[in-house]
């Protein structure tokens, strides 16, 4: 079976396409242009042309190409992708342009349009016209051919010319344009990882079927019927299928300069030059390296990219105002002026290239002048770029390409006086650029790659819930007070198109790490079926990193420190707007839009104060599974990554693998400005959407989601949990939780409420479900959470919730690193947190408890020995990391027992470890990636590698008084009521703002146990028993009750807006022995802790 590629020449003036047939050939795949046959267009090149008219002309191109396939088409053929080659500025991997007018003098329409998405849509209408059309017959009508510097009869003079000079070399390739293939690939040091497709995770699928009614209301506006495009009665259903299949096949981008390297390096005489720079002089300056078949972007002997034309000239310009079409005027312009030339200089406004052309041809001395000193200047700019690459041919291409004759001499001239290499001007410009981008798209094409979008053993989040929980509950959710939860695409479309036909415009924000195009790519396909019908314009998509600042890599990197360790600075004092949006790019694009449009993407919201918005959030549990499978990344990142070299092993240096330089962004830089951006817009909001489901959304309305964060202030709350494996973790919540993936060979972390990664679960009267970040509810009820006014004054930031709740698992399992955490100046000085990572271990269980193991034991590792001496360890630690040799931990360190319910209070400074065999319940201030590992016991991390010890930040937070002993809390008896419960307190250690009391109520039923929230939050969770029972004060609804059950090591939130609530055990499972529930809460005197 054959395989046809369309190949796509996109010019600034032209179009041109061309079949190219791939085929396998002893064992080889070659590809070959059908028939030899190109098919161009002409566009006419005015600024302010809307970009449907320009893409409609695109597809008019590939119109006739079809038609002639069909005339010659062999039933066992199909066409399989389009590959474009176009100039840049673009994101060729998402086909999005960036070029503004006053860059190559294009439309100006296109920056920040995303031409993949109008190109299939463009497809759509030609498929329908095809479909649409009756008594169809054949009209071949004639192509437009492209304009040159001159005339077509002196382009074949001057060919044939050429030609004489390398005949053998391209009559034996080109004309016959055969060549075997062979994988070129980009060799990038900081290639991302192509997105990868989009899996469907939900059984509800929306239909995808065109009303019948767009059968007879085809509107013919974009692509003018005078061109007779029609399909003969001959077209057989196979046929048919294939043109069907047009839009929905791959259509990549890649650099036409780049393009015409490949195409050109696969000529026969070229294949023997090992190092190649080709050149496109055109509208635009193209350059790309080659060194044996791999495209050189990030190298030391290449500029960055491998781009010349944004290459410093001199101080005021760059390369690609010199040695384009536009540079070639300036310097004829130049030429008049100095020369006083009143009479030229007055005709010089109605000057291209291709009349400065003809004056040189026809002996102008003025214009043969510009042509020499273009030349001249281009050598000399070329020499050190050709010096350090040590390339081995010089090749020429483009629209001034065609007038070698004028430059040829004197640019050989200029560079033969430094180095000796042959200069190669093509005159099949088109030609090697339509066969370049096949070739780049061809491994793509025959290369199958598992879809993958998340890379863990975990469930998506159900769109209806359907588990039991009876027991631990992974989905705890929380039903809104009015209005519903829509569920899947075509709902949700059927609002938006509303809204954009109403306004004309929408904007779809949403946080780091969502699939924006999944989303655009849905609502396109839905918005041209309803345009068809209603006879609208076709919607264009705009993308807003057309406007992300791209030169504050050293701000950004300011964030991160040092690329050697996995600690930073947070960008608290970072905006969105202010400090990552170039002003003037958005200023460019909200002036040059063409409506009816999308504006889509980070930062969209910038783009107009009252459009409809609407916000896309993704859980960042999600994320991290995204990013680990390469299909999402932190979006503010810099553009290049600071790689230092680690000079000693006996500092904190350390090698961060790219998953782990990821989530050093996400945390330090996207996280702190992504999460103040979503609370900016949460008045905004059309629609919420839940996005990790792209193929199957989950939504509220914007009044019906405020509502709902609303209401939450005014119940108890639990946030949705998730688990996470570790070198040292264990096996206990793989038991007790079983709702969780069973796969993963340990579970380490129970990230129970950790609010800056957990999310909350939204239900409606259906149990449909969606999502949204924690931040988004707190920075907009805290008040309404923390109660007081010093409370509030305190942590009422959107990233300021202040303590969490969370599982260490090591029954069967290992040892936590030993380790410690900053002291709060330490903490942010370094790292601008505003409180830091005090702790608590509460025993949860024990290996001896739980399975009635008498042989195994727990312990705590706790504070020093006496007369530790400082130094000694730190020796000590730094041999054990140089020479790999374990530590005698117990020499140093004081090793407790631990039992079930013993409670270790880990203040700030103080060296700690749980041991194995036990479960620990964290009760600490909310930072959590603090951690300084002092010793890890020589263990192996899950990626295989020696997980990163931070000795010397550890050093610097250490108190060598602290004992063990001292840090056992002592539980005190508040009150007693006998035969009903009992209240303890555990009193923390006084550097610690939060406290802890214990109820144990006696297993029956009938107790009900009274308690006010005194104008601050509790944190609670039952640690032993089956259920416990909350009934409170409806906020609401002043009379009415409500209530609410949380099973056994379930962690819930009562905000201080509930004054009072009771306490009811809930037995499920037999006799229980006690209930016992802790509760956590702020010192009232927590502000000077803080001073």
């Amino acid at each position: 079976m054959s395989s046809f590629v369309i190949g796509l020449d996109i010019g600034g003036t032209h179009i041109t396409a061309t079949l190219v047939r791939i085929e396998q050939v002893l064992g080889n795949r070659t590809a070959t242009i059908e028939r030899d046959v190109f098919y161009t267009r002409s566009i006419e090149n005015t600024k302010e042309k809307d970009p449907r008219s320009i893409i409609s002309t695109w597809v008019e191109c590939i119109g006739h190409l079809i038609h002639d396939l069909v005339k010659n088409y062999q039933e066992n053929e199909a066409i399989i992708g389009i590959a474009c080659g176009i100039p840049g500025p673009m994101d060729y991997e998402r086909g999005v342009s960036y070029i503004q007018s006053t860059q190559l003098n294009k439309c100006e329409k296109f920056f920040g349009l995303n031409l993949q998405f109008s190109l299939q849509d463009a497809l759509r209408d030609l498929i329908s016209r095809w479909k649409h059309v009756y008594n169809p017959k054949y009209f071949t009508p004639p192509t437009s051919p492209r304009t040159s510097l001159f005339d077509r009869e002196k382009q074949v003079a001057l060919e044939k010319s050429l030609h004489m000079k390398r005949a053998n070399e391209i009559n034996s390739t080109m004309n016959q344009a055969s060549f075997h293939y062979k994988d070129l690939q980009l060799k990038n040091q900081e290639n991302e990882p192509a997105t990868k497709d989009i899996t469907s995770y939900c059984g509800l699928q929306d239909t995808d079927t065109e009303d019948a009614q767009t059968e007879t209301s085809f509107s013919d506006k974009d692509i003018d019927l005078s061109m007779n495009l029609l399909i003969d009665e001959s077209l057989t259903p196979k046929i048919w299928t294939m043109m069907k299949q047009l839009a929905e096949i791959p259509i990549t981008f890649y650099n036409d300069a780049t393009c015409f390297a490949v195409g050109e390096a696969h000529r026969t005489p070229n294949r023997d030059y090992r190092r190649i720079l080709a050149l496109t002089l055109g509208t635009g300056f193209g350059s790309t390296f080659i060194d044996r078949n791999e495209i050189i972007l990030n190298r030391n002997d290449v500029p960055p990219g491998g781009m010349l034309w944004n290459y410093p000239y001199d101080q005021q310009s760059i390369a690609d105002e010199w040695f384009s079409t536009r540079g070639l005027i300036n310097i004829y312009k130049q030429i008049l002026r100095e020369e006083a030339d009143e009479v030229g200089d007055q005709l010089t406004n109605a000057v291209d290239a291709r009349i400065l052309a003809e004056r040189a041809s026809n002996g102008n001395a003025k214009a043969k002048k510009a042509f020499v000193k273009f030349a001249e200047l281009l050598g000399n700019f070329l020499i050190p770029h050709l010096t350090k690459f040590q390339a081995n041919i010089l090749i020429i291409g483009g629209g001034i390409a065609h007038a070698y004759y004028l430059i040829e001499e004197q640019l050989t001239k200029t560079i033969g006086e430094t180095l000796s290499i042959p200069i190669y001007f093509s005159l099949s410009h088109e030609k090697s650029i339509c066969l370049g981008a096949v070739y780049q798209q061809m491994p793509s094409l025959f290369t199958t790659k598992p879809k993958i979008v998340r890379q863990t053993p975990q469930n998506l989040l159900p769109v209806i819930k359907t588990l039991d929980t009876h027991s631990y509950d992974i989905y705890p959710c929380h039903e809104i007070p009015i209005g519903y939860i829509g569920i899947g695409h075509k709902q949700l479309y059927e609002k938006l198109l509303r809204l954009i036909e109403e306004n004309q415009i929408l904007l779809i924000d949403g946080f780091v790490g969502t699939h924006f195009d999944e989303f655009a790519c849905e609502l396109n396909k839905s918005y041209h079926q309803q345009a068809k019908k209603l006879n609208r314009p076709s919607l264009v998509f705009y993308d807003s990193r057309a406007f992300l600042q791209v030169d504050s890599d050293e701000k950004r990197n300011s964030y991160l420190k040092s690329s050697k360790s996995i600690f930073g600075k947070l960008a608290t004092d970072l905006k969105f707007k202010d400090d990552f949006i170039d002003e003037s790019k958005l200023v460019y694009l909200r002036n040059n839009l063409s409506y009816p449009c999308v504006i889509i993407g980070p930062g969209a919201s910038f783009v107009h104060d009252s459009a409809p918005l609407i916000y896309i959030d993704l859980p960042k549990n999600e994320l991290y599974y995204r990013v680990a499978a390469q299909t999402a990344c932190s979006y503010l990142k810099p553009q290049k990554r600071d790689i230092q070299p680690i000079n000693s092993i006996d500092t904190d240096d350390y090698e961060l693998t790219p998953g782990m330089y990821e989530q050093k962004c996400l945390y330090f830089l996207d996280y702190p400005v992504f999460n103040a951006l979503k609370q900016e817009l949460l008045p905004r909001m059309s629609f919420f959407v839940d996005g990790q489901r792209p193929n199957c959304p989950t939504w509220l309305d914007g009044e019906t989601f405020r509502q709902a964060l609303a209401h939450l202030a005014n119940v108890p709350v639990r946030v949705r949990p998730w688990f996470e494996p570790g070198p040292w973790g264990g096996q206990w919540l793989k038991s007790v939780c079983t709702n969780i993936s069973q796969y993963p060979k340990n579970y380490a972390w129970s990230f129970e409420m950790i609010t800056p990664e957990n999310g909350i679960i939204l239900s409606d009267s259906n149990l449909h479900l969606a999502e949204f970040s924690w931040d988004l509810f707190y920075g907009s009820q805290s008040n309404r959470v923390l109660g007081n006014d010093t409370h509030c004054r305190l942590f009422n930031g959107i990233n300021d919730f202040p303590i969490r709740f969370d599982f260490l698992d090591t029954i069967d399992g290992g040892n936590l690193s030993i380790q410690c955490h900053p002291n709060l100046q330490y903490m942010r000085s370094n790292f601008r947190e505003r409180i830091t990572q005090d702790e608590t271990y509460y025993i949860l269980e024990t290996k001896q408890h739980w399975k009635n193991d008498e042989q195994s034991s727990a312990c705590v590792y706790l504070g020093f020995q006496e007369n530790v001496d400082s130094e000694e360890f730190h020796q000590a630690l730094l041999h054990s990391r140089r020479h790999a040799q374990e530590l005698n931990v117990e020499k140093y360190i004081q090793c407790l027992p631990s039992k079930i319910h013993d409670f270790f209070l880990i203040p700030n400074e103080t060296i700690h470890a749980s041991g194995r065999n036990q479960v620990v319940l964290e009760i600490s201030a909310t930072p959590y990636t603090y951690t300084f590992k002092l010793y890890d016991w020589l263990r192996l991390g899950l990626d295989g590698r020696l997980r990163p010890l931070n000795i010397e930040h550890g050093m610097k937070n250490l108190k060598f008084d602290r004992r063990g002993e001292q840090l056992q809390c002592q539980p005190k008896l508040l009150k007693t009521e006998i035969g009903q419960y009992q209240e303890e307190h555990l009193p923390t250690h006084e550097l610690h703002f939060y406290d802890v009391y214990r109820l144990r109520i006696e297993p029956n039923e009938s107790i009900h146990v009274v308690r006010s929230t005194e104008n601050r939050f509790h944190l609670c969770m039952l640690v032993e028993g089956d259920a416990i029972e909350i009934e409170f004060d409806s906020i609401d609804h002043q009379q009415h009750k409500e209530v609410r059950q949380y099973n056994y090591i379930e962690t819930f939130l009562i905000p201080a807006s509930i004054q009072e609530y009771r306490l009811r055990p809930i037995i499920k499972q037999g006799q229980a022995r006690q209930f016992v529930l802790i509760t956590a809460f702020l010192k009232w005197d927590c502000e000077k802790l803080l001073e």
